[in-house]
């Protein structure tokens, strides 16, 4: 592989590359990919200032969405091409991931509207009944083991928390996970989002919604309660065996409720409600999104709440919007 391409791209990248030419790839394939990405690195060192590996593994659905928005709305590329850097950029995660050096893909959960059936579907966004049925069985015992009911007191107000961020205020998965004792401001219902992915960002909570964080928060026995303003996790695990919130001794401080168990707990959720499986923190987000620009609010505004950095990145729910009305008039 010549210098240029060594010079432009990280070696994970080059290293992907390289598995094609073994696999007998034809050149002139491997030099449209290597374009690809080229183009694709650029983009992320202009957003992050590193083309590492650790930055690039840490990318989001919504971020990756991002960069192919730029090419969609800015740069007018056609169907065929989108479609085939949204394959390279797919491939080069499957790669990494067979090697086991990286377990999230989220090129495949990539919404691009426009393209030939990549536009979001009704099926991307969580509909009002369905968003009923889940907070009412979020409040029962349902469907749940005695040893589960056992834990619920603790953990319906935990929950319905995460739910509430995603639904109502946008949050993504990363960021909800993240949420530390010294973002969370009771007083003045506030949380601040601080990301590393989008825009951090201080939020305004409804007073409500307050208190269902609160009450899940007092909820916790002081002894392993998070402590406030401090760098613990302000969402904890829980321990099912010894029915408490866990405590890392090594760290003194409260073990956090990681990405993969929020993932785990809608799962189970979706599916104690009988509502179809797939729905995600993502669904929440989405139907966030969509229904506070359908209620005509400022779509900077929006943009802000989702920590966005483009109002490109909002183009694919007017998309929808237009598309529901363009529907309801025939």
């Amino acid at each position: 592989m010549d210098d240029l391409f060594e010079n432009t791209l990280p070696q994970f990248a080059l290293e992907y590359l390289e598995s094609l030419q073994q696999k007998g790839r034809q050149p002139s394939t491997i030099k449209r990919y290597t374009y690809d990405l080229q183009d694709f690195f650029r983009w992320l060192y202009a957003e992050k200032n590193t083309t590492d590996f650790i930055t690039w593994q840490s990318l989001t659905t919504v971020e990756i969405e991002q960069f192919l928005a730029i090419l969609q709305y800015k740069r007018h590329y056609k169907s065929r091409t989108m479609k085939r850097i949204i394959t390279v950029l797919k491939q080069l995660y499957r790669y990494h991931q067979r090697l086991g050096s990286c377990k999230v893909n989220p090129v495949e959960c990539v919404i691009t509207p426009g393209l030939n059936g990549t536009e979001m579907k009704s099926e991307d966004f969580i509909s009002e009944l369905e968003q009923k049925r889940l907070l009412r069985i979020m409040d029962s015992d349902d469907g749940l083991s005695e040893n589960q009911q056992k834990a619920r007191t603790y953990l319906t107000a935990r929950n319905k928390s995460i739910i509430y961020l995603f639904l109502y205020y946008g949050l993504t998965l990363k960021e909800t996970a993240n949420l530390k004792m010294k973002d969370i401001y009771f007083e003045r219902n506030e949380l601040y989002i601080e990301s590393t992915t989008g825009v951090s960002r201080m939020i305004a909570i409804a007073a409500g919604h307050k208190k269902l964080l609160y009450s899940y928060y007092v909820t916790i026995p002081e002894p392993v309660r998070p402590r406030y303003h401090s760098h613990d996790p302000f969402f904890v695990a829980f321990d099912f065996q010894r029915n408490t919130y866990r405590w890392m001794y090594e760290v003194d401080q409260p073990k956090a409720l990681t990405e993969i168990a929020i993932q785990k707990m809608i799962r189970e959720e979706i599916k104690r409600a009988g509502l179809r499986k797939g729905i995600s923190a993502q669904h929440f987000r989405h139907t966030y999104a969509l229904e506070t620009l359908k209620a005509n609010v400022d779509p900077e505004f929006v943009l802000k709440q989702l920590g966005l950095k483009t109002p490109i990145a909002l183009q694919r729910y007017f998309d929808y919007i237009d598309k529901e009305q363009h529907l309801s008039k025939k």
